[in-house]
């Protein structure tokens, strides 16, 4: 019996991308060999392995989903659709959470629904496929769904048949919670010292010229890119001849470094916003380099009258607006390291091909920088004999769980998750960016695919082309000194800001209104009393913060609320809780709202007094 067609036609109402992504792998053959099971469900064999029992899968994947999958995660996501016993089971017993199905093998697919009626699992609304697409695709889908505490359901005789098609897809999606975790958790530590940084920042938006304009301006001329990892130590007696072949494009972690073997980098990026990455600029005055900073970088940077600066995009609702006034200074990288802006910005100034240094991504040695980067100078300072520098390097290590990767000559190295985060990273942007050459000089560092280890003697063998940077180097200087902020881009930039100031008043209004009626809500619903004038009045309240344009601004501070809402989904909840997450977002938008708002009014104060 064929049930193909009814399938097909299923999966093209609801699954159209899925449709078509079957439809291109289908051309090719198919090993998959589908068999009869005492049971009477179908079973199947791929490569001598089978991908579900052979006496009675439905039974087993109702004993896996029970076993595996928590009874309070928000969202399933099955990792390998096989014929489509599993993905049915957690079904069943998750019918209120979406399902995420992620099957990269369109052959695999295509013989479930040749072999079994599942029309009923693909005409499920709350059903998501994720079939025969490439792992890059995947974050785009994952946005969309609670993942406050996903459950995953493994197909294991697909993972260990296949595990490389697998695991990429298994390790996008945990990348990306990671990378969410990290955001969230970031934003909750450095959300407000941002917005203050920026707002103290004000005079560099129409003062700096931005990195758009030096899109290319190197291009043909290889760069070097100098992180602060252990592995720089070995590198660094070479850094003088590099620099006379490469363009040098640093981190702020090791200027000292480099100074101190007479080596200027030619740009260096500051994205930091705390107060400790500025010291790694101290006794490091540069007179001829350039210093690309992140709007929110700590004002303490901005204080070197001799530096020149460049700024990149804001990578926040209240730069991203303050930046459409003056014009766009240029997007980089920012993946979560110093050491991505340093890589990216290496890229749009058109160099190739790109060499790294000191970008280790992990700890060599259990160290964590080289040596006289800043917060190995502050442990030095504060060393004995009873408390050597080893010590506060191992100790600052101990306790975030650090566990061995390869690395790039072959080895191993300690890493953590963090650092993988990175390292996937770049090995995104290098596929996004196929014909880019790029290397490392680093062995000891976790390998990147895509960035393979050169030699030094072969990078140091490269023709001398400093002169011919040098004089790009020149236009560079002059682009910065044409650059000065005229009166009416100020004016225009104040007027942004007064407007700003005056929508975050209303939200501050409109969000204490919607506290207030939050608490009346929670008392009419406690006394059983009609709540219905109550919650129209919410939803006028609703609709007026939605209508003010500075709202992605207030709500840029209160994401761990937002995120928790979200990830939860839809789900049985208390009136009360509904009540009480109610009024936390309210009084997270009013307090929100009112703080920046007063940023922006001292704001103004201090761009009129720039002259």
């Amino acid at each position: 019996m064929s049930f193909i067609d009814g399938n097909l036609g299923a999966l093209a109402a609801l699954h159209p991308h899925a449709a078509e992504a079957l439809a291109k792998g289908s051309s090719e053959a198919s090993s998959i060999e589908v068999m009869d099971t005492p049971s009477g469900a179908p079973t199947a064999k791929r490569d001598g392995v089978y991908l579900h029992g052979r006496h009675d899968p439905a039974r087993d994947a109702d004993g896996q989903v029970r076993r595996e999958i928590d009874g309070t995660c928000t969202t399933v996501i099955v990792i390998g659709f096989g014929l489509g016993y599993g993905a049915e089971a957690a079904r069943r017993a998750f019918p209120v959470q979406p399902l995420l199905v992620v099957e990269p093998d369109s052959h695999v697919f295509l013989a479930a629904l040749s072999s079994r009626d599942l029309r009923h699992f693909l005409e499920d609304p709350a059903v998501h496929l994720h079939v025969g697409a490439q792992p890059e695709s995947l974050p785009a889908m994952l946005e969309t769904l609670p993942l406050a505490r996903p459950g995953f359901l493994r197909l294991r005789s697909a993972l260990h048949a296949r595990p490389g098609t697998y695991r990429a897809s298994e390790e996008t999606i945990q990348s990306w919670l990671l990378r969410r975790d990290i955001n969230v958790n970031t934003l909750n530590r450095f959300g407000r010292l941002w917005v203050r940084n920026l707002c103290r920042n004000m005079g560099e938006f129409f003062r700096c010229p931005g990195v758009a304009a030096l899109h290319g301006i190197f291009d043909g001329l290889p760069a070097l890119v100098v992180a602060g990892g252990p592995s720089l130590d070995a590198i660094a007696p070479w850094l003088a001849e590099l620099r006379q072949r490469m363009l040098v494009v640093s981190v702020n972690t090791p200027l000292r470094a480099c100074r101190e073997r007479g080596v200027e980098p030619d740009f260096t990026t500051v994205v930091d916003p705390q107060y400790w990455a500025s010291r790694s600029l101290d006794w490091t005055l540069a007179r001829r380099g350039v210093l690309v900073a992140e709007p929110s970088t700590c004002p303490r940077v901005f204080r070197r009258d001799e530096e020149r600066f460049f700024l990149c995009s804001s990578l926040f609702p209240l730069g991203e607006t303050l930046e459409a006034a003056v014009g766009e200074k240029g997007k980089i990288g920012a993946g979560g390291s110093v050491s991505t802006s340093a890589w990216d910005l290496a890229r749009l100034l058109g160099a190739r091909p790109l060499y790294a240094a000191g970008l280790d991504l992990g700890f060599p040695g259990m160290r964590t920088h080289c040596r006289g980067a800043y917060p190995e100078s502050m442990w030095l300072s504060e060393a004995d004999r009873f408390s050597p520098l080893e010590s506060s390097s191992f100790q600052s290590l101990r306790d975030i769980g650090l566990f061995p990767a390869r690395s790039t000559d072959g080895g191993s190295t300690p890493t953590d998750r963090r650092m993988l985060l990175y390292k996937w990273w770049f090995e995104n942007q290098l596929r996004m960016h196929p014909d880019l050459r790029c290397y490392t000089l680093s062995g000891e560092g976790i390998a990147i695919e895509g960035m393979p280890l050169a030699r030094l003697e072969d990078a140091c063998a490269l023709p001398i082309v400093r002169p011919e940077i040098d004089r790009r180097m020149s236009k560079v200087r002059q682009m910065h000194e044409a650059q000065s902020g005229s009166p009416e881009t100020r004016e225009k930039l104040a007027g942004v800001i007064g407007e700003l100031g005056r929508q975050l008043a209303e939200l501050e209004a409109l969000a204490m209104r919607g506290r207030a009626r939050s608490r009346e809500l929670g008392a009419l619903l406690e006394n059983q009393r009609d709540a219905r004038a109550c919650i129209r009045d919410m939803d006028e309240i609703d609709q007026g913060i939605l209508a003010v344009s500075a709202r992605s601004i207030a709500g840029f501070l209160i994401q761990s609320v937002i995120h928790g809402i979200m990830g939860e989904g839809e789900r049985e909840t208390d009136p009360k809780e509904v009540v009480s997450r109610s009024e936390a977002m309210y009084a997270g938008i009013a307090d929100s709202a009112e703080w920046q708002k007063g940023l922006l009014e001292r704001a103004i104060t201090t761009l009129g007094g720039i002259p």
